[in-house]
């Protein structure tokens, strides 16, 4: 299905080329209007919560993959880091889903050709400046030996400009070998057991997002 809170026309498509691996990537890049349009009654804790998600961004990229069988087997890495404006000590976090926090695994999704769906929500509204760094990558297959490579990423987020406002979501842009080498430093140092590849693939057509800021 397609999620209505999503543009029906893709707000990103790139090819990439990589470690063997080929395809295309589909991104849907919209805001949440309703709880129901991204799920939060399947979330525990955000069922019957009338405002979750309201006004967020949410994103969904789907991935067509040129290679058959395991050269499919792909992962996203999602990397977020939280700047609050109330003096709160600033949160960085490899995203995973809460079900997986006590697996060393550094996957937001992965499988065959997978698709990551991302819907970020506040049960308050801090000021805040909430940035996520996603890339696709090459997902190990037979051991932890194996460097997990990326080939694909973008840049998305919002900021909260003063307590109780509503989110301003940024605009979905291509990320950089910045970026990349940023998120890579936190994949290291969160799980040492897993290798990453410092290269980042050259993306021609994408800007440079270090860090999108609203206008």
């Amino acid at each position: 299905m397609h999620e209505s809170s999503l543009p029906n026309r893709p707000t990103l498509t790139r090819r990439f080329h990589g470690a063997g691996r080929s395809g295309t990537v589909r991104a849907y890049y919209g805001v949440t209007m309703r709880p129901s349009e991204s799920g939060f009654r399947f979330l525990a804790g955000w069922a019957g919560i009338p405002t979750a998600g309201v006004g967020f961004p949410t994103i969904k990229c789907e991935v067509e993959s040129d290679r058959p069988g395991y050269g499919s087997a792909l992962g996203w890495v999602q990397w977020v880091t939280q700047e609050f404006g109330d003096g709160r000590a600033s949160v960085t976090l490899v995203d995973r889903p809460p079900s997986l926090l006590d697996r060393d695994l550094p996957f937001l999704s992965f499988g065959y050709a997978p698709t990551v769906f991302d819907a970020p929500a506040f049960n308050s509204l801090p000021e805040v400046d909430w940035c996520a760094r996603l890339f696709l990558c090459t997902a190990p297959m037979l051991s932890r030996e194996e460097t997990i490579r990326p080939l694909f990423g973008v840049v998305w987020g919002y900021r909260i400009a003063a307590e109780g406002r509503r989110p301003t979501p940024y605009p979905l842009v291509g990320a950089t070998r910045a970026d990349w080498s940023e998120a890579r430093r936190a994949l290291t140092a969160g799980h040492p057991e897993w290798k990453f590849a410092a290269a980042f693939p050259a993306a021609p057509g994408t800007r440079s997002a270090a860090r999108p800021r609203s206008a």
